[in-house]
């Protein structure tokens, strides 16, 4: 092999161990790659533009470049390093560094038995002597049940037509009948079912994968009439708010919302947390965080259009502090973690034109 072309290695390798053996992902190869530590070793000496020969006077001075030219044109089959020169078709996967992409590429292309059944069957043998979490959770607190308003079928039309992302919000108090329809038609418990030999699961308006509802919600309210000021964990089962006892106001929303201080001016903001245990019980394998997120964005598009339904202004943000909003809740941020927030408050009239507009 020619040793004076030149390689790196790709950006983003993602290394790990099972058991014993190292383990690197790229996402120029389709599956994970076992590897040895000499390899490591030759990648961690690759960050910049490297010849075989110039590789050999590193690692082995004096040994027969051709080898090293041949370790190099394997790991380029692999995926693992890039040879100059060449066009790099993942290059655009760079701005999201290699978080976003291994997590994309690590979950694509799931095995999908052509017994449909099997699964089910294998899910009942597990549930005999590991039986699924519950499928929604209860806190111990003060409770209150919010009044609620009825809706017609004829509103869903208009709520599509009319639905936008409001930055904008007078000053009046969200009304808690309101609040209370906008949680049980997005969050609360619909019906209750039984798979055979699996156990129980529950319905809301929105799917999710495999009926598991991974995601519990939480209301911090600062602008609501005849509500404390507070947090609260809503139980979907009972449709009841759970005093959390932590305090708050609307000074404290923009620091949990990446600064957004607009959102400050609305009156409620529900925490969607992933109880992750819920989904891993049935799906033992990585897309299945896919299924998660795709669920909140399935509560997230009910939320708003029953909001705007009810006459509020709604709105959903991605940007927020975890482990701000693991403190307040009380959340270990392990077993469950918040991964969406949608909120409500009353429209301003005057800007009906542009809800959205950041003034």
């Amino acid at each position: 092999m020619p040793t004076d072309a030149r390689y790196r290695r790709v950006r983003g390798v993602v290394s790990y161990w099972n058991g014993s053996q190292p383990i690197c992902f790229t996402r120029h190869a389709p599956q994970p790659l076992p590897i040895s530590i000499d390899a490591l070793g030759i990648l961690h000496r690759l960050a910049e533009w490297t010849s075989a020969a110039e590789l050999r006077d590193r690692i082995a001075p004096g040994s027969d470049a051709a080898v090293v030219a041949d370790t190099l044109t394997l790991l380029h089959s692999l995926g693992l390093v890039e040879r100059e020169g060449e066009a790099d078709r993942y290059a655009a996967w760079n701005a999201w560094g290699p978080e976003a992409a291994f997590y994309h590429f690590a979950t694509k292309n799931g095995v999908f038995p052509e017994d449909l059944a099997a699964p089910d069957r294998a899910l009942a043998e597990k549930a005999a002597h590991d039986p699924p979490p519950p499928p929604t959770k209860r806190i111990d607190g003060p409770r209150v049940r919010l009044p609620g308003v009825a809706l017609t079928s004829a509103d869903l039309e208009d709520a599509l037509k009319r639905r936008r992302t409001w930055r904008n919000f007078a000053a009046d108090p969200v009304p808690a009948a309101s609040l209370g329809t906008l949680l049980d038609l997005t969050f609360g418990v619909q019906a209750r079912g039984q798979v055979a030999g699996q156990g129980p699961i529950v319905l809301r308006t929105s799917p999710s994968g495999g009926s598991r509802h991974p995601l519990e919600a939480y209301v911090l309210a600062w602008n609501v009439a005849g509500l404390t000021p507070g947090a609260y964990h809503y139980d979907s089962d009972t449709r009841e708010l759970v005093d959390l006892q932590r305090p708050l106001t609307a000074r404290d929303i923009a620091p949990l919302l990446a600064h957004q201080d607009y959102f400050a001016g609305a009156g409620a903001v529900v925490i969607m947390c992933a109880v992750f245990a819920r989904s891993m019980w049935r799906y033992a394998h990585s897309r299945a965080y896919r299924v998660v997120l795709i669920d909140a964005g399935h509560l997230g598009q009910t939320f708003c259009l029953v909001a705007t339904a009810l006459g509020l202004a709604p709105f959903t943000t991605m940007a927020f502090s975890e482990e701000k909003l693991e403190g307040l809740l009380g959340l270990d941020g392990v077993s469950e973690c918040p991964l969406y927030v949608a909120g409500v408050g009353m429209p301003d009239p005057g800007a009906m034109a542009a809800p959205g507009r950041v003034r």
